[in-house]
């Protein structure tokens, strides 16, 4: 990322790197719902805490696309009002699901005989967010692409998705989305920390992440799922 052009097309792969996170631990938590002799009562907690942990960094994702990236698209080629306009009510129709599942997750982590209801909100939200997850990437990027330049992009990255945010939380962030992540995309989001905060994002400030996903996905089936592209997905659901 560091040798494209400022002032060309932008380069959107971290959407489909923050996309394929979420797809990896939305399969990930079907899998331990799904194996009740290995979910334990500390591993129950573990995960409706993680879950409410997926569904704030979603509703941040979302709102900083809704009040920065997507209005800037518009301002810079107003024939992406269709596009602009279907991505708002995606998100409206995900964040009715996205409540659902948060008020299921909390209901999980006091009372194990709620963990049915669980999987019934994870497979409602998967209805609806993994199609807009997919037209975001395939038909929404390309139009990002074509109208804002790698300058406007990484502004709007700067202020709304990293700025402000405490050096441990970004390290959360950070690990989660690199986990099982292939070596390309691993490259992409590196290249975006200057060589300093990247040395103590990776090497110093992990524990936390590390010690989350030991917990929750231990040496499971779940803990070997990659990180889901749009091309891997697919394999995981059938």
């Amino acid at each position: 990322m560091t040798n494209v052009d400022q002032d060309g097309p932008c380069d959107t792969r971290m959407m489909g790197v923050v996309h394929s996170a979420l797809r990896r631990d939305l399969v990930r938590a079907r899998m331990l719902l799904a194996d009740t002799d290995s979910l334990t009562d500390r591993r129950r907690v573990a995960l409706a805490d993680h879950i409410v942990w997926l569904m704030d960094f979603l509703h941040a994702h979302h709102s900083n696309e809704d009040a920065g990236l997507y209005p800037m698209t518009l301002r810079n080629d107003p024939s992406t009002a269709g596009l602009v306009a279907a991505m708002g009510a995606d998100h409206e129709r995900i964040d009715h699901a996205m409540a659902a599942l948060r008020s299921a997750a909390d209901s999980c982590r006091d009372d194990a005989g709620a963990s049915g209801a669980l999987v019934d909100a994870l497979a409602g939200l998967d209805d609806v967010l993994i199609p807009h997850l997919s037209r975001e990437e395939t038909v929404m990027m390309p139009a990002v692409s074509a109208c804002v330049s790698q300058a406007e992009l990484k502004q709007w990255d700067d202020e709304m998705n990293v700025g402000g945010k405490p050096m441990l939380q970004l390290a959360m962030e950070g690990h989660w989305l690199l986990d099982n992540l292939d070596d390309d995309g691993r490259d992409a989001v590196v290249a975006l920390v200057p060589p300093v905060p990247r040395f103590v994002l990776l090497h110093l400030l992990g524990g936390r992440y590390r010690r989350r996903r030991a917990l929750l996905w231990q040496d499971d089936a779940a803990a070997r799922v990659p990180s889901l592209s749009l091309e891997l997905y697919p394999e995981y659901v059938r």
